[in-house]
């Protein structure tokens, strides 16, 4: 590694890397292109490079991508009005704003609503999402100010859909995907069959890397063009100059403060800056940076939790600005931080420790829960010496999960976490699971807890279940690593059968 990234300055990621990890701003990838080259590829365990990943709001920018193929092909332009692609869904009189909004509105967020709407509320709806959008009541002009909303970018993915005939992931394999290499990719529907625009997409952090670098080649790969002409110009543009997403208060993104600062704008589903940088960004660390002046690409997954995130945009931007600049670098310190970079690689790739002390070997038990709101049932418990079998019975039915005693079992479940994770909620997802018996507390010795943790592998997830045995049941608690809303359920009572 350190042979590889000598010519980039190290002093600064190495300091990024301490601050991320004194900020407890989780890492689970750092890739970095420069002059054509991959010149850092740092990954976190558990979520190794063939894994794909939540992109979250990153998959804004491949919905606007696939915006910008449907006008290269004449199948919409961007001043046709957003209500002539949705003629029987309307409300019998449109408001004149709802009339006035154009598609280039929709790509630069600046819709003439009040309020954002997420993907956290709008993924419970049992309806079509654009439903929602046309619902919303347009209270200014469009083209005004802008309000940051994931379902405003849904809309996108819908016109996409209605002038194409298919969605947004379909439309974008030929175009897109294929010609990167990219086939292992996941996009969410909506309960219409809709791609999510607003947010969904589950790709490989390479593949997200071949993405900012295919911008950065002015839409050409490996000689051949890919994107249509000029439009990595029009998506980073700064359309609007000042852009701030406003404050999530748990059901809708509230507009900033009028005073509010910020150092970046917006473009075409891409945030950008004054000296040209632009990005796509997702909720707990999601970003894939672009430095066309000094020919670079940043990208970062990540598990970071509300008042860390937000941060990380200007972190990478400070960050890379100087390792990319050869003026400043300091060369004499140069060895010495690329080899702390280089432990800092080798070191991530660690997996997480376990005790392997085992407990209670033989127990079985089985639990009648409580009412409760993680809508659980029942569960039963089997303790092995070197595994623990947990059968959690929830909304969703029955789920078996494996859980390794001094060492992780993989596996796939798909036992209700909507709660803690966004909204999301997969019919299947591959974890890792593992058990630990919890030392008892001096106030509480007579209690056996044992400490269950699923780490959701192609996402930002981290679930711990704490499972407190006495004579007469079991309390479970349930806590997540970051979300959007709370990060832990009201502990739950269950007695034995």
């Amino acid at each position: 590694m350190a042979n590889d990234v000598a010519t980039m300055g190290m002093r600064p990621i190495h300091a990024l890397l301490k601050d991320l990890a004194h900020r407890r701003m989780r890492l689970h990838s750092l890739l970095v292109h420069w002059r054509g080259r991959t010149v850092l590829d740092l990954w976190q365990w558990p979520h190794d490079p063939d894994l794909k990943h939540k992109l979250h709001s990153v998959t804004k920018s491949f919905t606007g991508t696939a915006v910008g193929f449907a006008e290269a092909e004449g199948l919409l332009r961007l001043d046709d009005l957003v209500v002539d692609f949705f003629g029987g869904r309307l409300p019998r009189v449109p408001a004149e704003n709802l009339r006035r909004m154009r598609v280039r509105d929709l790509l630069t967020m600046q819709t003439g609503h009040g309020r954002g709407l997420s993907g956290a509320t709008t993924r419970l709806r049992r309806t079509g999402w654009v439903g929602e959008f046309l619902e919303e009541p347009v209270v200014e002009p469009p083209g005004r100010n802008f309000v940051y909303s994931s379902t405003t970018s849904h809309v996108l993915s819908a016109i996409v859909h209605e002038v194409s005939g298919r969605p947004v992931d379909d439309y974008l394999r030929p175009r897109l995907f294929e010609p990167l290499g990219i086939v292992d990719f996941d996009w969410d529907r909506d309960p219409d069959g809709l791609a999510s625009g607003g947010n969904g997409l589950s790709l490989r952090p390479r593949d997200l890397l071949s993405f900012g670098v295919l911008h950065l080649q002015d839409g050409v790969w490996e000689g051949k063009r890919v994107l249509p002409g000029g439009w990595p110009q029009k998506a980073s543009a700064l359309h609007v100059r000042r852009a701030v997403s406003g404050r999530w208060n748990g059901r809708e993104l509230v507009r900033p403060a009028i005073d509010a600062r910020t150092g970046y704008g917006y473009g075409y589903q891409f945030w950008t800056t004054e000296d040209g940088v632009y990005n796509a960004s997702g909720i707990f660390g999601q970003e894939c940076m672009i430095f066309p002046d000094q020919q670079g690409v940043v990208v970062v997954t990540g598990a970071m939790g509300d008042g860390t995130y937000h941060d990380l945009p200007q972190m990478l931007r400070e960050t890379f600005r100087i390792a990319f600049d050869e003026k400043v670098r300091d060369r004499t310190s140069e060895t010495a931080e690329g080899d702390a970079v280089d432990s800092w690689v080798r070191h991530a790739r660690e997996p997480e420790p376990l005790s392997p002390s085992a407990r209670l070997v033989g127990f079985r038990g089985t639990y009648d829960l409580q009412p409760n709101e993680h809508g659980l049932l029942a569960l039963s418990v089997e303790v092995r010496a070197d595994a623990v079998l947990l059968v959690l019975e929830d909304e969703r039915g029955r789920h078996a999960i494996e859980h390794g005693v001094g060492h992780w079992v993989r596996q796939c479940t798909g036992v209700s976490v909507w709660r803690l994770h966004h909204s999301y909620q997969d019919a299947s997802t591959a974890i890792l699971a593992a058990a630990q018996w919890l030392p008892p507390r001096d106030h509480d010795r007579a209690a056996d807890v044992l400490c269950l943790t699923w780490h959701f592998l192609e996402s930002p997830f981290i679930d711990r279940l704490a499972l407190r045995f006495d004579t007469d049941g079991v309390t479970v608690e349930h806590t997540v690593n970051v979300n959007s809303g709370p990060t832990e359920l009201s502990p739950v009572r269950g007695i034995r059968r």
